[in-house]
Formats: C-alpha cells, sequence, structure tokens
C-alpha cells in the first residue's frame, strides 16, 4: 500500500491542505480562518496518513485548532522548521531557525522545479522575495505589506476613503486608479530590484522567477522576466521534505 502524506499549510489568512498518495495529490482545499472548525469535518473522512507535516506561521489559535482536527489519529505530526540545510537547500540566515518555515518550504520547491538561481516570490499577505543561488544556496531575500495591507494601510492613515476599485494605468487620471496603480508599482518593483541584485552574482548565467500566493495572477502579467506561476508552492515544498523524511525513516529502520 502506498503511504498518504497529509500536508498542512498554516498562513497568515488561512489553511491549505493536502492529501499526496504516491505521484498523485488526491485532494486539496483552503479554510479561511473563520470557518476553522471546518477542517476537523473534511479530516473526519480521511484513513489515518502514513505522515504528517505541517507548516505553521499563524496564531496560536489556529494552531490548537489544527492540532484538535489531527487528534483524532495516533500519529504524532511533524510541525516543520527551518533548517540549516536541506532537500539540496542551504540557509544562509543569520540564524536559521528565524527564517518562516513557508518560506523554507517554497525555497526547497522552487529549488527542486529550476535547480538553478531563482527568485522565489510569494504574493500574499505579505510579498516575500527570496532569492536562491545556481548552488541551491539559499542567499536573503526582503518581506513588504502584500496588497491588501498596503491598501489598508492607506486608508487608515490618510483622509482617502474606500471607493469602487480600481485598475491599472501607467498614468492614472483618478484617485482609485492612482492607489491601485501605486501598490501594483510597489510590489513589482521590489521585485525588479531583488532581480537585479541576484543577476550581479558572477554565475547566475539564467535566473528563473516563480510567484505563488493569492495575488499571484495580480503581479505577474506585470513583471517583466518570465514567471512560472506555481499554486501552493508551501504545500510543493512540504511534499518534498516529507518524502525525504520518509526515505530517511526507511534507512534507519533498515
Amino acid at each position: 500500500m502506498n503511504p498518504t502524506l497529509l500536508i498542512i499549510d498554516s498562513g497568515n489568512s488561512c489553511v491549505k491542505w493536502g492529501l499526496f498518495d504516491k505521484n498523485n495529490w488526491l485532494s486539496q482545499n483552503t479554510v479561511s480562518y473563520d470557518d476553522i472548525f471546518e477542517l476537523k469535518k473534511e479530516f473526519s473522512v480521511l484513513s489515518e496518513p502514513n505522515l504528517i507535516i505541517i507548516s505553521h506561521v499563524a496564531r496560536d489559535e489556529t494552531k490548537n485548532e489544527i492540532y484538535k482536527s489531527i487528534s483524532r489519529w495516533s500519529i504524532q505530526p511533524i510541525w516543520h522548521h527551518s533548517q540549516s540545510y536541506q532537500c539540496g537547500v542551504l540557509n544562509c540566515y543569520s540564524d536559521p531557525k528565524q527564517l518562516g518555515s513557508d518560506r523554507w518550504a517554497a525555497l526547497i520547491a522552487a529549488w527542486n522545479i529550476e535547480h538553478k538561481a531563482c527568485l522565489v516570490i510569494n504574493a500574499g499577505t505579505a510579498l516575500t522575495i527570496d532569492t536562491l543561488s545556481d548552488s541551491g544556496k539559499f542567499l536573503g531575500g526582503v518581506i513588504l505589506p502584500g496588497f491588501d495591507l498596503m491598501l489598508n494601510s492607506l486608508y487608515s492613515g490618510t483622509q482617502l476613503k474606500p471607493n469602487k476599485s480600481g485598475v491599472y494605468q501607467n498614468f492614472p487620471v483618478n484617485t482609485q486608479n492612482a492607489i491601485h496603480s501605486g501598490i501594483i508599482q510597489s510590489l513589482v518593483g521590489a521585485i525588479d530590484r531583488m532581480y537585479d541584485i541576484l543577476s550581479t552574482q558572477p554565475t547566475h548565467s539564467t535566473i528563473s522567477c516563480i510567484i505563488s500566493g493569492g495575488n499571484a495572477f495580480l503581479l505577474s502579467s506585470f513583471i517583466k522576466y518570465p514567471t512560472k506561476i506555481i499554486n501552493n508552492l508551501v504545500l510543493e515544498g512540504l511534499l518534498v521534505i516529507a518524502k525525504d523524511e520518509l526515505k530517511r525513516r526507511e534507512l534507519y529502520s533498515s
């Protein structure tokens, strides 16, 4: 019987999960924090998996709800944390454990896909732009507010009032479009700058770009470099880590 892997990504705004069997995702879903109680119901119809791995960067209340949802099984979950080295990626953070487990999983997924220098972008509640070298070294990255955080910050800190949504224009001619376009240019400008900085590394002949997250499609068309949109990049990275853990356990048991 093929082992089943339950992969959980508990992010800033929702919980994503997937059940994997050998070579295929059997199911995937996203649960908002307002509906977190639904997680227990969704897991109640699943058979006990062989391995559970969780990346959690959200509030403690959410962690408690996840724990309740998986407590029906006897298996102990792996609460994933960043490592100094894992699955081909070297972590150059000054304190490797300080790197968010979601960013670490996304880097591992990107390296598993590209195996070369790469810009790893997650456009969610926050925008993270991380860099991988040609040798799989995580060089560092930046974090800035995502689209909605920027929008809400502008409204809360000024006399501007929410109106209808804006659209992008190179030369905005109304306030809503000026706000929308300004945020897009800020986010994409940060991506462009990180790409330029990474491209100055002498060994990087070509650089890939991977973007994931709820606002990936919003930003991708404005990025001037070829960019792959990978849904659920954190889940994909956790899957690589879970498979590596299964192999390690098999070797250990033998």
